[in-house]
């Protein structure tokens, strides 16, 4: 059990959490666990109250330091919170009330998250009016809100998607990577799109050509 004297003795522990403010809350809350776990009071958050059973004293004297890490819990928790929800939650009955008000408000909430980042991803496809390297770039910023919520995507299965959201006029070259799709890269679909583009003039520029002629 952690003492008056423990806890302040440790007030300056490298470990504390930076302050939730409702971004983060996973890796805040495994920062938080690991701080009160280094200041020995977040067995209140996980343990039953064994001394309820006990005779007396002892029952008094472990009740007693119970309630003291209690107390050192609730107010280390509360202190890494932004001021707005501190004012919120601090008048949660206990430490663990407070703990699983939190949990249930803010892991929903990033629960939600996960879906909403990873379905955009799935819905996002490339289309014809625009360029593929802007849509490429668009990809990569949505691979970046899904790995900054916790997420791991594998490279290989960036690649594929990358190859299966590739806009329907590249049909032909999408066929011809999906045996080798280890050979893409961004460079490669900027030069696929500069010939691509190249083309195009030429084609225009023979067709004006024709019309001369004639």
């Amino acid at each position: 059990m952690a003492s008056h004297d423990e806890v302040l003795s440790n007030s300056s522990n490298p470990n504390k959490p930076f302050c939730f403010n409702r971004a983060n809350f996973k890796r805040w809350k495994k920062k938080m666990f690991f701080y009160l776990s280094t200041n020995k009071v977040a067995h209140v958050l996980t343990e039953a109250k064994t001394w309820r059973s006990e005779l007396e004293p002892t029952r008094s004297v472990l009740k007693k330091q119970w309630k003291e890490s209690d107390f050192w819990c609730q107010n280390f928790i509360l202190n890494r919170l932004s001021n707005e929800l501190y004012d919120f939650y601090s008048d949660s009955q206990d430490s663990k009330s407070l703990w699983e008000a939190l949990q249930k408000k803010y892991d929903t909430e990033e629960a939600g998250s996960k879906k909403y980042v990873v379905s955009k991803y799935f819905r996002f496809y490339m289309v014809n009016e625009r360029t593929v390297i802007s849509h490429t770039h668009e990809l990569q910023k949505l691979v970046h809100d899904i790995l900054g919520e916790g997420m791991i995507i594998r490279e290989q299965f960036q690649v594929a998607a990358v190859i299966d959201k590739l806009p329907p006029s590249w049909k032909d070259f999408r066929n011809s990577l999906l045996h080798k799709f280890k050979e893409l890269s961004i460079v490669r679909l900027w030069i696929e799109e500069d010939n691509r583009n190249q083309d195009k003039k030429e084609e225009n520029c023979s067709n004006v050509n024709e019309i001369s002629i004639v």
